[in-house]
């Protein structure tokens, strides 16, 4: 239940508003929002399991408005990635750096929403990785690229199993309201609603307002001497 975000502020790189590594079986990540994270160059990840992350469980978040991809793990073991919302990042969405001789996470039942860049980026085409009933949707209306391969192909080789290409419907993504109508596709798939308005700040009112107030400013660097 915490609220991370304004990070980087394009000035640092290799970073994310939640980062993992090492063995971490039994740790869970859940009930977070992140957002707003942009790096200088590469790294600017919502939630980053790095370094051998292992036996890691991220769910019930919502990450939106990063700069390279709402999850990207560089190397690990059998994480989950389940019941995610990730929205909105500008380079590509989901990354995997590494192809490993075990299973590296399995992502389920996660919605993927965006408008620019790709889908994936990394390795994907190995059968260390699960992926399966998850909703996908490119809402500038891009046909959808699986690692440089159709959505049936991908299907057909083994990847998303149950998973859908659909708009999730949520009730209001312009204004950052992702909770999702009554008729929305992904809670056919399972997907399980949960309030991401209870993560932040909490208390008196002088103090959320505070909590609040803090907006993004760019960084201001001195220009330098004249020699």
């Amino acid at each position: 239940f915490n609220d991370v975000h304004d990070l980087g502020k394009d000035w640092l790189s290799d970073m994310g508003g939640v980062y993992t590594l090492g063995l971490s079986e039994g740790s869970t990540v859940s009930n977070n929002v992140v957002h707003d994270v942009y790096s200088f160059s590469y790294g600017g990840w919502g939630l980053y399991t790095d370094e051998g992350s292992t036996g890691i469980t991220l769910e019930n978040n919502l990450v939106y408005n990063t700069k390279t991809g709402s999850f990207h793990q560089h190397y690990g073991k059998e994480n989950l990635v389940r019941n995610n919302l990730l929205i909105d990042s500008k380079e590509q969405q989901i990354q995997r750096s590494r192809a490993e001789n075990h299973l590296s996470f399995t992502f389920e039942n996660n919605i993927v929403y965006y408008h620019t860049g790709n889908l994936l980026a990394g390795l994907w085409k190995d059968a260390n990785v699960t992926l399966r009933n998850n909703v996908y949707w490119n809402a500038a209306g891009a046909p959808i690229s699986f690692a440089g391969m159709s959505f049936d192909a991908w299907q057909k080789s083994g990847k998303d199993a149950g998973s859908i290409i659909a708009d999730p419907k949520f009730v209001d993504p312009q204004a950052r309201d992702y909770h999702l109508q009554g008729d929305s596709p992904a809670l056919k798939l399972g997907f399980k609603p949960f309030d991401f308005t209870k993560a932040g700040v909490y208390g008196d009112a002088a103090w959320i307002k505070l909590a609040n107030s803090q907006t993004y400013r760019p960084l201001e660097i001195e220009p330098a001497a004249p020699k």
